[in-house]
């Protein structure tokens, strides 16, 4: 019997003196000279020598090893040999294979290329790191929560007639009149009676009375109304929406009228637009973890075209506006940019401005979120965003206020890159591990400002204004969130929460 031992491993050849009873023993190791002489005088043929495997690895000079995480040296416990250069490090494992480690900043190599992680790569640090709840997946999302009930006797008894008290009781496909927002939100009247006291403001008639200007422009905007001339015209020669705005007087009113003393109010609406948001907080409409941020152009009255002269158009607050929707659409026009934050729970609106439509995704976002964030107590601690604004500024404003930005990533970035099952990218170096498996789940939250969008440009046809200049691009910003504030506020109001949403809510007329 023949026992040849080479690289840890026996052979044992059996002889034909094994089977007579004769037994001769041979050990021969092809480790050392003499026995490879005596494997050849054995068997009268050269030993074939095994060609060494060597395979290349390039990885980051920064990059983490196992070696990083023992006391003892990996290589000693393993019995493998280790040689180390500025160029690299080179490994021959005890099975012969030579592994050589080459770092990539002394490589030509093409830089800058993207390598996306999985969002649900189990890392090193899972393990070593106190991150119990992250293995075990006990991190929630904080998803909305059902508002107070509302007490129908704290609110409707005494101010809506009695048939419209049982109409919101029992049938659901009652939505309510226009008048219902005006009755059950007494703060309009009292913010804009006192606004106008305090500016010893007389107006020709009560129809130009300030609370009466904005109840004119809520009703525009939910009845859909594009142009002021028209819903003027209709104001004029309809007496029930007179009376569903509570307006005693009888004189006619008139387009110049109505914009001039709109104008007179424009600076207060963002005012009035805090107090209505801090009432939908107490009512836990407003107070979710989760902030979404967008973006939403719209047309002004201008062209855009420059004159030759003076080399500005009629409108130089706005800007010319290009997006690709498609594949063979693009979306151009010439106008201002809607900045919204909105809260996860309904839909409602927290932050809202215009802006330039010329303006870049980054410069918005950034002014945006240290606008929204430096002027609210309770934080959120996400705030989402899309790809636009995607840069390592817009993430570091969002960090400094100690948020969590779940902005997403361009296809082609480059860095510490997660991806979700979905295609969506992040930068991981800005958000906390244990939130990682979570980005896909958070990141579909973004569709709620998109709703929120569509249900302005749908529902209250808010997608060009009729005049041009900052000032009123930022009332057509303000009106719709007011708007939609009131409509939640009024729908919690009379227990009705399946029309928080709703923009055909509070609409109709009473005849």
């Amino acid at each position: 019997m023949i026992t040849i031992v080479c690289k840890g491993y026996k052979y044992i050849l059996a002889q034909l003196s094994d089977i007579s009873g004769t037994v001769s023993k041979i050990t021969i190791s092809l480790k050392s000279k003499s026995g490879r002489k005596q494997y050849e005088k054995l068997f009268e043929k050269r030993l074939e020598l095994q060609k060494e495997t060597t395979k290349i690895r390039i990885i980051s000079i920064n990059q983490s090893t196992l070696l990083d995480f023992f006391t003892i040296p990996i290589e000693n416990i393993l019995s493998r040999k280790t040689r180390t250069s500025d160029q690299g490090y080179e490994v021959t494992s005890a099975c012969g294979t030579k592994y050589i480690f080459l770092f990539a900043e002394n490589l030509k190599v093409k830089k800058n290329k993207s390598h996306p992680i999985s969002i649900f790569q189990t890392m090193v640090s899972d393990f070593l790191d106190n991150t119990l709840s992250f293995i075990k997946r006990t991190v929630r999302i904080p998803y909305k929560i059902k508002p107070m009930k509302a007490q129908n006797s704290d609110y409707m008894t005494g101010i809506l007639p009695s048939d419209q008290i049982v109409a919101f009781n029992n049938y659901t496909n009652f939505n309510g009149y226009l008048g219902n927002m005006f009755a059950l939100n007494p703060s309009l009247d009292d913010y804009f009676t006192k606004m106008q006291a305090i500016a010893g403001y007389n107006p020709q008639t009560d129809t130009l009375n300030f609370n009466n200007i904005i109840k004119l422009e809520v009703a525009r905007c939910k009845l859909g109304y594009v142009h002021i001339d028209s819903f003027v015209t209709e104001f004029n020669q309809n007496p029930k929406l007179r009376i569903e705005l509570g307006i005693q007087s009888r004189e006619q009113l008139t387009v110049r009228s109505y914009q001039r003393n709109l104008m007179a109010i424009g600076s207060s609406l963002n005012e009035y637009g805090e107090i209505l948001i801090q009432e939908c907080r107490d009512l836990k409409l407003i107070g979710g973890k989760i902030s979404i941020w967008d973006r939403r152009f719209f047309e002004c009255n201008s062209n855009g075209m420059k004159n030759k002269e003076t080399g500005m158009s009629s409108d130089p607050d706005s800007g010319h506006y290009v997006k690709k929707t498609g594949q063979y659409s693009v979306l151009v026009g010439n106008g201002y940019t809607d900045t919204c934050i909105v809260d996860n729970w309904w839909m409602l609106p927290v932050y809202w401005d215009a802006v330039s439509a010329n303006k870049n995704d980054n410069t918005i976002f950034i002014s945006t979120a240290e606008d929204y964030l430096s002027s609210i107590t309770i934080k959120p601690i996400f705030l989402i965003g899309d790809a636009g604004p995607d840069s390592h500024d817009s993430n570091k404003v969002v960090i400094d206020y100690d948020v969590i930005p779940i902005i997403a990533a361009r296809v082609n970035s480059v860095g510490y890159i997660l991806k979700t099952d979905s295609g969506n990218h992040f930068r991981g170096k800005y958000i906390p591990r244990m939130y990682h498996r979570l980005l896909g789940k958070l990141y579909n939250l973004r569709t709620i400002v998109e709703r929120k969008n569509s249900n302005e440009v749908v529902g209250y046809h808010r997608s060009k204004m009729s005049n041009m200049g900052i000032e009123l691009a930022r009332i057509f910003v303000s009106v719709p969130n007011i708007t939609a504030l009131l409509t939640a506020l009024t729908a919690f109001k009379v227990g009705r929460n399946d029309l928080i949403r709703a923009p055909s809510a509070f609409r109709s007329l009473l005849i």
